[in-house]
């Protein structure tokens, strides 16, 4: 059985995601701070026949991180997707933005997502297989927005990242990849969980581009069969 583990795992997209490797036959191991929100999602995925554990751990702490993969590789034994979620969105004007604020949050932007690879990384090298996701934001990282200047840091540091773990590891078997949402993600709207978390699965399947650009689209038009 193939393992995929969400980083940054929330009842939104985090979800979606979890349910839409599920759906491919992955166990699922979900990483976040909040033990209940944890619960709740593990429930929602047994409801449609997926086996998921939650692990609690905060991306801002490494150790935390470390201890959360290693009871995952417990659990499940390896991984074989890891797909980095977590974020903060905080409305942050650039004169706003302290180093103290900026490095608070690009703690949980960046750094967690780099520790969280590294996790991974080793093993999947050596096995020759494995592929890697990060949540990456359109508008922000390649325009930069004023009002969220400390997610625009965080996620256009995120993209450079993504890229060049991209071309470090294609040649060694392990796919990295970025899905980059322009818009707020809302249930029944244009940026549906749902819709965009095929965008992930999508792309493990191809691994034909580093990066997609999602900007939103007709949920009904897209949303997979029952």
């Amino acid at each position: 059985m193939s393992t995929v583990v969400i980083v940054g795992a929330g009842s939104g997209l985090g979800l979606s995601v979890a349910q839409a490797f599920g759906a491919k036959g992955f166990d699922v191991a979900l990483v976040a701070r909040n033990k209940d929100h944890l619960d709740d999602m593990n429930s929602a995925l047994a409801n449609s026949n997926i086996t998921s554990r939650g692990f609690v751990a905060d991306v801002t702490d490494e150790s935390q991180i470390a201890a959360a993969f290693a009871q995952v590789r417990e659990v499940f034994g390896q991984v074989d997707v890891l797909v980095y979620n977590a974020g903060v969105i905080a409305a942050v004007s650039a004169a706003e933005a302290t180093a103290e604020l900026t490095n608070k949050h690009l703690q949980v932007n960046i750094i967690g997502a780099i520790a969280s690879a590294q996790q991974v990384i080793p093993d999947m090298v050596e096995r020759g297989q494995g592929a890697i996701f990060f949540t990456g934001g359109g508008s922000s990282e390649l325009t930069a927005t004023p009002m969220l200047t400390t997610l625009s840091i965080g996620k256009s540091g995120l993209r450079s990242y993504a890229r060049c773990l991209h071309e470090d590891l294609k040649d060694k078997g392990v796919y990295a990849g970025m899905v980059s949402i322009s818009g707020v993600i809302e249930p029944g709207t244009a940026f549906d969980p749902d819709v965009i978390a095929c965008e992930y699965v999508d792309m493990f399947d191809k691994r034909d581009t580093v990066e997609r650009f999602f900007t939103g689209r007709p949920a009904e038009a897209t949303r997979p069969a029952d």
